[in-house]
């Protein structure tokens, strides 16, 4: 017999399963039938939380920028300086992706989705610029409080989006890389970039 648990937590584990299952199969290639295995429950458990396939990976994506959002709006209401946010915020992608390697996996799904359907490219195109927009007003207060240079504040966002973006990357398709000085010269390159002296 099933353990009754409560939605959210049978949510997350049907997305952890399809997560895992997108990431060896593809998303063509899985079925329903491969999520259910997964998760240790029946189709029909699967079908009573999701319509299908298509819903379950645009709940991934919207739960995965969703997280990084979330973290990035806790980050720019702590009491600390903007050298110590960035370097924070450095921290955690990169701790992160090295910890959790199916994150960045699923990172290259999308992107492979995003290549073959319009309106998963039109789906991630709308996240990046809401993620984009969070950042940017971080920029702008640090602007505006005197301790970031007057920059474009959109433009930087962008910047450093891809950078995040560029790491993940690296880490989905393994690439061997020392963290800590991959921290330390990312670090200097913003922080000169960025911040008044």
């Amino acid at each position: 017999m099933t353990k009754h648990l409560p939605e959210e937590v049978r949510r997350n584990q049907i997305l952890d399963a399809a997560r895992k299952c997108f990431i060896e199969k593809g998303y063509f290639p899985t079925r329903m039938e491969d999520v259910a295995k997964v998760s240790g429950l029946s189709k029909g458990g699967i079908y009573f939380h999701f319509e299908g396939k298509r819903q379950i990976f645009e709940a991934l994506v919207r739960q995965e920028y969703e997280e990084s959002a979330k973290f990035l709006r806790e980050m720019s209401v702590q009491p600390v300086s903007y050298r110590e946010m960035f370097g924070n915020l450095a921290r955690h992608y990169l701790d992160f992706f090295s910890s959790r390697p199916d994150y960045p996996r699923f990172f290259m799904v999308m992107g492979e989705m995003a290549g073959r359907d319009e309106s998963v490219r039109e789906m991630l195109a709308a996240l990046q610029e809401e993620y984009t927009q969070v950042v940017s007003r971080i920029i702008q207060q640090g602007i505006d409080a005197g301790a970031i240079k007057p920059v474009d504040p959109e433009a930087a966002a962008t910047l450093l989006k891809g950078i995040i973006d560029a790491m993940e990357g690296y880490f989905a398709i393994g690439v061997d890389m020392e963290i800590e000085r991959i921290m330390a010269t990312g670090m200097e390159m913003i922080m000169n970039g960025l911040l008044q002296h």
